[in-house]
């Protein structure tokens, strides 16, 4: 038997090591990125509700000023249509 073709147990314990070392390593680095990723949309979704606080004030607003000027509702066309 060739002996360089077969693994010795202790070869295979280190490159078993090796493997969940490198597992456990791409395991960290998912984790942080889930976090950060995590972090982003929680300061996504405060900017949307802020800004939808701003266009309800807004749409509150115009229809606050539509409300007290009902004259100028109406399109007045120039006079010679």
């Amino acid at each position: 038997m060739n002996e360089s073709s077969h693994k010795t147990p202790e070869t295979a314990l280190s490159a078993s090591n090796a493997r969940i070392e490198e597992l456990e390593t791409k395991l960290t680095f998912q984790d942080h990125l889930i976090e950060e990723l995590n972090q982003a949309l929680i300061e996504q979704q405060t900017d949307i509700n802020k800004l939808k606080r701003i266009v309800e004030n807004v749409v509150s607003q115009v229809e606050r000023m539509g409300d007290a000027n009902p004259s100028n509702n109406a399109v007045e066309l120039p006079p010679h249509y």
